[in-house]
């Protein structure tokens, strides 16, 4: 079936499907990587404990934005994606976990370009949004552009790091063309709704 367009019924149980099918792709990319990442690969560390507050900080701005930005265009159906959009803007760092835990790992398993169109999928079948896929595509991209160090753009395929540095602009860009798409579809779907009559009352 095809993701709808419809803007309606945007709930915080909605919300909190899709923060829940995000975070288990992550760490289902997590968890891949564990098992096919070659021991080499394996050399992903934690973030010193001092740059985590204001690396939080980061994501959680970003995706702030991208979610005052959502509740401008769907108005006061839009508040749960101002919760949303911060929240999966950090949920992909969910996969230096097993770091933490002190488990040697790859370098971000779900900070990969295959991680995208799998979560989009998923979201598609099971959401069945375009809205909110976009949504997610914007917060993935968002969290990557503001990232730096280095990347395993096919994990858990391959686990050949390159910089991100280079890809910074183009995935800010990405997430701000995903999010303008939100507004342009919300729009067409708007403008494809039947409109309310003074007097008369439908029969379909």
């Amino acid at each position: 079936m095809r993701p709808s367009l419809h803007k309606s019924e945007l709930t915080f149980k909605t919300a909190f499907c899709i923060i829940v099918i995000y975070c288990a792709v992550v760490l289902a990319f997590t968890v891949a990587a564990l098992d096919w990442g070659p021991p080499d690969a394996r050399i992903g560390t934690t973030r010193p404990t001092d740059t985590i507050p204001s690396h939080i900080a980061e994501l959680a701005g970003g995706g702030l934005l991208l979610g005052i930005g959502l509740l401008i265009i769907y108005g006061r159906k839009g508040l749960p994606l101002v919760a949303l959009a911060p929240i999966l803007t950090i949920a992909l760092d969910m996969d230096h976990l097993p770091a933490y835990l002190g488990i040697a790992q790859t370098i971000r398993p779900a900070h990969s370009l295959l991680f995208i169109p799998v979560v989009l999928v998923i979201t598609a079948i099971t959401i069945k949004r375009l809205d909110i896929d976009l949504v997610v595509l914007s917060a993935t991209l968002a969290h990557m552009g503001i990232d730096t160090g280095i990347f395993a753009p096919y994990s858990p395929v391959s686990f050949a790091y390159f910089q991100l540095d280079p890809y910074r602009i183009p995935f800010l860009a990405g997430a701000v063309i995903s999010a303008v798409a939100v507004g342009l579809v919300s729009r067409g779907v708007a403008s494809q709704l039947p409109q309310r009559s003074g007097g008369g009352v439908s029969n379909a």
